[in-house]
């Protein structure tokens, strides 16, 4: 009965939801089990089984019967904070499509008890548009009921992809690596997206990235398709090409008040606040960086965590920026929070200049030297003596202020008094 509440637990209460089954099974006369009669209430409450083609359109819990076609075996994993985690993949289809359900530690640990051929009823979060949808399971039990499907081919495969029409979101430096038999090579990753969603894409043929650039729409053969822990990823060989596509490409947006814990989410939004990126050395003896910061849209405001390289981008508050396939997950107080780590991306969005004219107070701060209006705070592009009150005029570009005239002032002796009484007025802690 639990496995059925969880998909209307934001309409009713347990003990409502438990009435209303007893009073099902009751109405039969005893001929419905349990788990029938939970099925029926879910029903009425508009939450009733989706095939696997509708999984793309689904809200962010859909419940499915589909049938095991293939089981991975568990992978260990290390995680950016350096903890060990574990992750299991299961191809399932039923007569409209094939999904992959994705289980993590625990569930990941128990698959051994999964085999093709079982039949499953699944509660999940889909994620991604494509063929093949990812679904994280949040529940899984066996299921009574017959499942045809084409069990033909191996889903979990990789394969060609055919012609790509994405944008390019995102390109990294080449990375040096070693073959198996020794020689080296290089690799470059980017992170590329459409209406189907965002994949991460690796070139171990790294001209073949030569002339395109972040931001632009291109059209990609050759690829190959490989899906694991994070969904479906594209490689490219040398036989691969990317040309230059006049094509319109819309990304899928989601906002902060749809993220629920277990999701990956593409925002757009403004920096609330940011913190200085912090060193750390993994579990394998690696350096990284992570960094905390705050970001809003319209709907809300949510912490963002960035590990490794991308920590290291130099971000201001008011900066607005687009992060794609970031994973929603629980903070150490329990909050909601996005990752921006292996396959993620982050895009600071162009912003123009504005000529001002400002008076105000030289201070130190922890990003460097500043001009102190009292309603708003610029980093000075060159230093000046610390407690000078100035009046100035410059152009602003990402709170940096680049000065193009300055001259001292003596302070307002009437609005120093204000200031120290509303100091003296704050409350202490």
């Amino acid at each position: 009965m639990k496995f059925h509440y969880l998909l209307v637990d934001d309409l009713l209460e347990k003990g409502e939801f438990e009435r209303r089954v007893e009073g099902k099974v009751a109405e039969s006369g005893d001929l419905l089990d349990e788990r029938t009669a939970a099925m029926l209430v879910v029903k009425d409450l508009g939450r009733s089984h989706i095939r696997i083609r509708d999984l793309a359109a689904a809200p962010s819990l859909a419940c499915f019967f589909a049938k095991v076609l293939a089981v991975e075996e568990p992978r260990e994993f290390e995680r950016p904070d350096g903890t060990p985690g574990l992750v299991a993949n299961v191809t399932v289809g039923d007569e409209t499509g094939r999904a992959r359900l994705t289980l993590w530690d625990e569930k990941a640990a128990g698959v051994s008890e999964i085999e093709a051929g079982d039949v499953l009823e699944i509660l999940g979060r889909p994620k991604g548009k494509g063929k093949v949808p990812d679904v994280t399971a949040v529940a899984v039990q066996e299921a009574a009921c017959e499942i045809s499907c084409d069990e033909g081919r191996d889903a979990s495969a990789p394969g060609p992809a055919g012609d790509l029409e994405v944008r390019l979101i995102s390109i990294e430096s080449p990375r040096a690596f070693v073959r198996r038999d020794g020689t080296p090579g290089e690799m470059v990753e980017a992170v590329i997206g459409n209406e189907d969603g965002v994949f991460r894409l690796v070139a171990w043929a790294p001209a073949v990235l030569l002339g395109v650039e972040p931001g632009e729409n291109v059209v990609i053969r050759g690829a190959v398709a490989r899906e694991n822990d994070r969904g479906v990823e594209y490689s490219l060989g040398e036989s691969a090409s990317v040309v230059h596509s006049d094509g319109e490409i819309d990304l899928p947006m989601n906002t902060v008040a749809g993220i629920e814990e277990g999701g990956t989410y593409s925002l757009a939004g403004t920096v609330l606040s940011v913190q200085p990126p912090h060193s750390f050395t993994t579990r394998n003896g690696r350096q990284s960086s992570v960094r905390n910061l705050v970001i809003a849209d319209p709907t809300g405001e949510i912490p963002v965590v960035v590990w490794g390289e991308k920590a290291d981008e130099h971000l201001v508050p008011g900066d607005r920026i687009e992060v794609y396939n970031a994973t929603a997950r629980r903070g150490r107080y329990g909050d909601l929070e996005v990752h921006l780590s292996w396959g993620s991306a982050l895009v600071l969005l162009a912003q123009e200049e504005k000529e001002v004219e400002v008076e105000g107070t030289i201070i130190a701060t922890r990003e460097g030297i500043a001009l102190d209006t009292g309603d708003a705070c610029y980093l000075l592009d060159e230093p000046l003596p610390i407690g000078s009150r100035v009046r100035a005029r410059g152009r602003v570009h990402r709170g940096v202020i680049c000065l193009s005239d300055i001259e001292a002032v003596m302070p307002d002796q009437k609005d120093l008094q204000r200031r120290l009484d509303r100091f003296a007025e704050e409350p202490r802690s």
